[in-house]
């Protein structure tokens, strides 16, 4: 086993009758209190242009408690957790006005009913016994957690959390050791991602994998249930049923590409040390109403992520090759670039006269810039740490072509 790494362990719990309306009880007053506090701050801030800090926050929450009798029947800590993640929101979005964060954070947002809903329970608010698997949650009782694998770690914090298709999760954060991973059979893997297949390139050999694109065969179901669900009248017993059977198409749909994506990319770390991906901003991505069905379907953001924390994990190294690298456009044979092209499947090089595939050229080509960034030390992501072993010159391109040896054997 590896040294202890705090992580996250999430499983799905299910509710006796007797523990679902306590849960309920939990996830309103936590919705509540965010709410008002959320309103407390915004009504402050647009009536004297003051910002709340996390102490005034904190004395709204005392005195809301004491006006308002029924928040004392469910657990305080989890109130207080609830302060506190507001206060998170504000900070992250603080940080990504002052640029101290590299991602734009939206403003804290209103929570609804609908929605997820989630609370934190610290410790002194729950009791695990690890031997029979069973959680106690202060003000809802004894939960059992069906483990596939047993937590061994003590855990520091707990969520109770509810999906909008009406499924309970628990996660804990928790300390502990990590399966150790093999030797890799590959040295260097690249990856090319597009909206159907995942092209993979080895310095040997290509491949791909087919995409499952749940969404495309659920589209015609998806219609039918969300017109019933706006035909219905708000308030009513049939409007709640019919969001909930359009809740479970969406999470039936999650579930695929999330179990998907999850093999795939813990395969590809077990198989290989260094993996090559490109940088793909998924936000501007988006902002294609023709393509933002299909690229919200592949889950490039999702995939990317998970081979990120999966090589802090096991300690393999991911290279990202900047998203303006032009791969697509490279001749992998004599490195001239073909401006012109537009999205053709395959195209001929004007130059040697190669007829090259789109996606294969593309991952040849990352595969060279990664193994060049990765012999620079420039922007790896290496065992969770980003080495950065000297800057270049101003007067040098950012951008160098890749050396005729090292994908020669690629004709």
């Amino acid at each position: 086993m590896s040294s202890p790494t705090k992580h996250g362990v999430k499983g799905r719990v299910y509710l006796t009758p007797e523990e679902a309306p306590a849960a309920a009880r939990q996830f309103g007053c936590a919705r509540f209190v965010y709410n008002h506090l959320l309103e407390f701050s915004r009504s402050r801030y647009f009536t004297n242009k003051s910002k709340t800090s996390p102490a005034e926050r904190s004395l709204e929450l005392t005195r809301l408690k004491s006006e308002t009798p029924w928040l004392q029947e469910v657990n305080a800590q989890a109130l207080q957790q609830t302060g506190r993640a507001l206060d998170r929101a504000y900070q992250n979005w603080f940080d990504s006005i002052t640029g101290k964060r590299p991602d734009k954070v939206n403003p804290p947002k209103f929570k609804k009913k609908s929605q997820r809903q989630s609370a934190r329970f610290t410790r002194g608010a729950f009791s695990f016994d690890k031997n029979s698997g069973t959680l106690r949650l202060s003000k809802i009782g004894d939960i059992r957690i069906p483990w596939y694998r047993r937590v061994k770690g003590e855990p520091s914090s707990v969520v109770l959390s509810r999906t909008p298709s009406g499924r309970y999760h628990v996660s804990f954060q928790v300390e502990q050791p990590l399966r150790v991973v093999g030797s890799a059979q590959n040295f260097a893997l690249s990856v090319d991602i597009n909206t159907k297949t995942f092209n993979f390139f080895n310095g040997r050999t290509w491949s791909h994998v087919a995409l499952p694109r749940p969404l495309l065969p659920a589209l015609a179901r998806l219609r039918t249930a969300q017109k019933h669900l706006s035909r219905c009248t708000k308030g009513s017993k049939n409007r709640e049923q019919a969001r909930l059977r359009v809740a479970k198409m969406h999470q039936r749909v999650a579930d695929t590409r999330t179990d998907f994506l999850q093999k795939l990319s813990t395969q590809l770390i077990h198989e290989n040390q260094v993996i090559v991906v490109e940088t793909l901003c998924t936000k501007n991505m988006l902002k294609n109403g023709r393509l933002a069905g299909v690229i919200s379907d592949a889950g490039f953001g999702d995939f990317i992520g998970m081979l990120e924390y999966k090589c802090t994990w096991y300690g393999r190294t991911l290279v990202k090759v900047d998203r303006f690298f032009p791969s697509s456009k490279l001749c992998c044979i004599c490195h001239v670039q073909n401006v012109e092209l537009q999205w053709q499947d395959r195209w001929q090089c004007p130059n040697c006269q190669t007829d090259h595939q789109r996606d294969e050229n593309a991952v040849v080509n990352l595969y060279v810039e990664g193994l060049r960034i990765l012999a620079e030390g420039r922007s790896v992501i290496a065992c969770g740490d980003t080495v950065r072993l000297e800057r270049q010159p101003k007067h040098m391109s950012a951008k160098q072509e890749p050396s005729l040896e090292t994908c020669g054997h690629v004709a």
